[in-house]
């Protein structure tokens, strides 16, 4: 990968974050399904939006490895979410969304091992300030 190509990495990946924080916004303050039991369908769906988030905020910031600060951001604004759905009457908070939040995170953490393999991949971890 050549230079332009890794300074543009970030660029991409931060938009890419910007679109995927304002859909799951728009996804955790709208109307749903009023099913306050608990759903798998829920639970998954919690857990691959921040398996993404944590991949996309990883690669938004590629000269700082995949570390506490992320990882502060990404459970504050999982909490964000809960804590505003207390406020919405068709919403609930739930403490299950948050821990499927933190096994999205822990699982990509888990998987960077592989993550840095793929060769499509691999030169993120090779960026170069």
């Amino acid at each position: 990968m050549n230079k332009s190509t890794r300074q543009l990495l970030p660029i991409e990946a931060r938009l890419l974050l910007i679109l995927a924080v304002i859909y799951i916004n728009h996804e955790s303050a709208i109307p749903g399904i009023a099913d306050y039991g608990i759903t798998i369908k829920d639970k998954v769906e919690h857990f691959e939006a921040f398996y993404v988030l944590s991949f996309l905020l990883d690669f938004s910031f590629p000269l700082k490895p995949f570390n506490l600060w992320k990882i502060i951001v990404l459970l504050a604004y999982g909490a964000g979410i809960e804590l505003f759905q207390l406020t919405v009457i068709f919403r609930d908070c739930s403490l299950l969304d948050f821990l499927a939040d933190v096994l999205g995170m822990i699982v990509y953490w888990l998987s960077l091992p592989w993550l840095k393999r793929l060769p499509f991949l691999r030169d993120r971890w090779s960026v170069e300030p």
